[in-house]
């Protein structure tokens, strides 16, 4: 039997991330980049400055919110709402029968729920007494 090492990177290279996504994909564990839809949502002042922004992904029928960050000095004003509406209304789109996120932020868990958004899984002391929430609004 052949003797193996493990051995520790981090930080990772991003030659070998690379190289252990490829392998999952070829054994079909993993989406390869050209198989999900990557989307971006922002919105700037005047300035160009970016005030807000949504980052997700899609695969198959569900789409995800990976990044969501409304500016300190713009939270209550609804950006938050309204870039989680333009989420669910490109996800229904592209034919998607869910959005699923993760927070481990209780205003943002209360916002999501207020939308729609139900928990269906969570992690209890994630980040020391925090809780970290998996949430969902299905659209069928």
């Amino acid at each position: 039997m052949e003797k193996f090492e493990i051995e520790l990177e981090c930080p990772a290279s991003e030659t070998r991330l690379a190289e252990l996504h490829q392998k999952l994909a070829d054994a079909g564990q993993a989406l390869r980049d050209e198989e999900f839809d990557v989307f971006l949502f922002n919105v700037s002042s005047s300035d160009g400055t970016m005030t807000a922004g949504c980052k997700g992904e899609i695969a198959f029928k569900s789409a995800h919110i990976s990044e969501l960050w409304v500016d300190q000095r713009h939270r209550g004003e609804g950006l938050g709402s309204e870039l989680i509406r333009s989420a669910e209304k490109l996800a229904m789109e592209k034919g998607c029968i869910r959005l699923h996120l993760e927070t481990r932020n209780e205003k943002a868990r209360e916002l999501y729920e207020r939308l729609g958004y139900s928990v269906f899984g969570s992690l209890p002391n994630y980040e020391g007494k925090n809780t970290f929430y998996y949430l969902e609004k299905r659209f069928d």
